[in-house]
């Protein structure tokens, strides 16, 4: 059955059209924030990476940005910093970039250094970057714990809220509550992908309130990992051949979340596949074991990565190892048009064959 309307809805408008209900507005780019901690300090965090779906040409764009940005920067960093200078983030208390994402950090550093230039205003959200380490080592939870409590004064300056414990651990339960009903979804086909990613434009509440049963395709296992997602257009391709057991991309893999109250980090520095995981091979040895049932492993790439490229030579050659097949459909435009999803789908058929 077809996902909910409010899910399609949240789905295309993302943080364009999302609703505060009277929550301060706190943007996300990249996985790995503590989302309880904003809830629980009266904000509302919404997904900024992921531009809204209206947004597929060009989007806005700022000639002051342009002038800065090179042609290798990451597109989503380049979207979200046009929007940005367009103001999309004006109603915003504050905007936290995830160190470990590549985007993020780069999104960061444009967006200060175009304030601090004074090529764009000073005014509007407030920019944060949030670093934590991937690693149980002691020196790295006592960073981890240090930059915590950098995050929490900073929400409670910029939102003007203390942090409460029963809050805390309510957010946390409606999180948990959250996850369940995702892991429930199929892993594969696009209704699932919208069901899911949903989520990050809505209160946990609303967002499994609005979940429900949806499709799941059969046929062949297949996997996919690369670059981060956005759309479900992966899916689709591989909808006439099989079913995707496993979406190890961020977007397609479900997100990483904070189980803990007492330990809001615990789960998240653990997340095996963050990219800056510790030590290097936890990622690897992720890849590897999440694709493992898989008859076909597809990789695609934004063609301006360099961080998950490094890791397609040993996939491979584990992947074939065992008797199974591995495409790589090398670099994937952000929003692939019809020409090269038809090469994409009968490179799929082949490797099939």
């Amino acid at each position: 059955m077809p996902v909910h309307a409010t899910l399609e809805h949240a789905f295309r408008t993302r943080a364009d059209g999302a609703r505060a209900a009277g929550a301060a507005r706190v943007g996300v780019f990249g996985e790995g924030v503590p989302l309880p901690l904003i809830a629980a300090m009266g904000g509302l965090a919404l997904d900024i990476k992921a531009p809204p779906l209206s947004d597929a040409a060009d989007g806005p764009h700022s000639a002051v940005v342009a002038a800065v940005t090179e042609p290798f920067l990451d597109a989503f960093a380049a979207r979200f910093l046009h929007r940005f200078a367009a103001g999309a983030f004006d109603s915003y208390a504050t905007l936290i970039f995830a160190r470990d994402d590549v985007a993020g950090l780069a999104s960061y550093q444009y967006a200060l250094e175009l304030r601090r230039s004074g090529r764009l205003p000073a005014t509007g959200p407030r920019l944060y970057l949030w670093n934590m380490l991937h690693s149980d080592s002691p020196p790295a939870l006592a960073f981890n714990r240090t930059e915590l409590a950098r995050l929490s004064d900073h929400l409670a300056e910029t939102l003007g809220s203390v942090p409460d414990p029963d809050k805390l651990s309510a957010a946390v339960a409606g999180e948990t509550r959250r996850a369940k009903a995702v892991a429930s979804l199929p892993s594969g086909g696009a209704e699932a992908f919208v069901a899911r990613n949903a989520g990050r434009w809505m209160t946990s509440e609303d967002h499994t309130a609005a979940l429900g049963p949806v499709a799941q395709t059969d046929g062949p296992h297949i996997a996919l990992v690369g670059s981060a997602c956005d759309v479900p257009v992966m899916h689709d391709l591989c909808s006439g051949f099989g079913q995707v057991c496993a979406d190890l991309q961020d977007y397609g893999r479900p997100r990483p979340i904070a189980e803990n109250a007492a330990d809001l980090l615990q789960s998240l520095a653990k997340d095996p596949l963050a990219v800056r995981a510790a030590p290097p091979d936890r990622f690897t040895r992720a890849l590897q074991s999440g694709t493992e049932t898989a008859e076909l492993v597809v990789a695609s790439m934004d063609s301006n990565d360099d961080s998950f490229g490094w890791e397609l030579p040993i996939l491979k050659r584990a992947t074939e190892a065992r008797g199974a097949r591995f495409l790589n459909l090398g670099f994937r435009p952000f929003r692939p048009d019809a020409a090269w999803q038809d090469r994409a789908r009968g490179r799929i058929a082949e490797a099939l064959a």
